[in-house]
């Protein structure tokens, strides 16, 4: 028998409802927040999308504006799912960490489809119109990737609180950075910028709930018992079938 390497939480159901509020709490905020970017929001963005940038800063700013891109972002994940790999030997942080990071370019492909909004470049912040800015995969690329590495190390690699923390306060600064390159550059809206960051956060709190919700013994029977006892296990106590399990082995 193998040893599941994660953190068990204090309280399971505590720490699973907790993620799907959060959850639940930024997806609302996004549909609340698209509905100002849609009316009133509109001069605000106006105001931040006036002026280009300098000539001067553009090949700098290019550069700087990489640390939201997939080619960036990703390869520096799959060197901390690897650390945690070497020194666990488990593989489920790799199936996490790739779900989660399909699931994000889903949603925000399917979000600037279906919206449909301008790009500055266009000068036209209108909706329904053909473009592909909102919300912008860079800000939501810098929420759920980078966000992504304290999550594993915590859960997966037994790494200090302390270098946990300031991953996380990493990941702060780094949306900071990636707002002020891309309004600086006016290749997003403000109002963009800020919903990526939203769209991340939620997959992110997301995938931390899923992640606690399946326990290592929900697929121990194979992939289709698996994938039948799968809805029950999302949404109900892990520890009630934990406690039938053990009255089982015990009759």
């Amino acid at each position: 028998m193998h040893e599941d390497w994660r953190e068990p939480p204090s309280d399971w159901t505590s720490e699973v409802s907790s993620a799907y509020a959060m959850a639940g709490f930024l997806f609302v905020a996004f549909c609340f927040f698209t509905l100002l970017v849609a009316g009133p929001w509109i001069g605000i963005d106006a105001y931040f999308n006036v002026h280009e940038p300098p000539k001067a800063w553009v090949p700098v700013l290019h550069v700087m504006d990489r640390v939201g891109q997939r080619a960036v972002c990703l390869p520096i994940l799959a060197v901390a799912l690897l650390w945690t790999w070497r020194r666990t030997g488990r593989l489920r942080q790799f199936w996490v960490a790739g779900i989660a990071v399909f699931m994000l370019n889903l949603i925000v492909l399917i979000l600037k489809v279906g919206l449909g909004r301008g790009q500055p470049g266009s000068m036209n912040p209108d909706f329904f119109i053909g473009g592909m800015a909102y919300p912008s995969g860079h800000t939501a690329n810098i929420v759920l990737v980078y966000g992504l590495i304290p999550y594993v190390l915590a859960h997966y690699g037994r790494v200090r609180p302390v270098w946990i923390k300031a991953w996380a306060g990493l990941v702060a600064v780094l949306s900071v950075w990636m707002v002020t390159v891309s309004l600086t550059l006016t290749w997003h809206w403000f109002g963009d910028l800020w919903a990526g960051l939203m769209i991340g956060g939620m997959t992110l709190a997301l995938t931390s709930a899923v992640d606690h919700a399946i326990g290592p013994e929900v697929f121990a029977d194979g992939l289709r018992p698996g994938l039948k006892r799968l809805p029950r296990v999302l949404f109900r106590e892990r520890h009630l079938d934990d406690a039938v399990d053990r009255s089982g082995r015990g009759a």
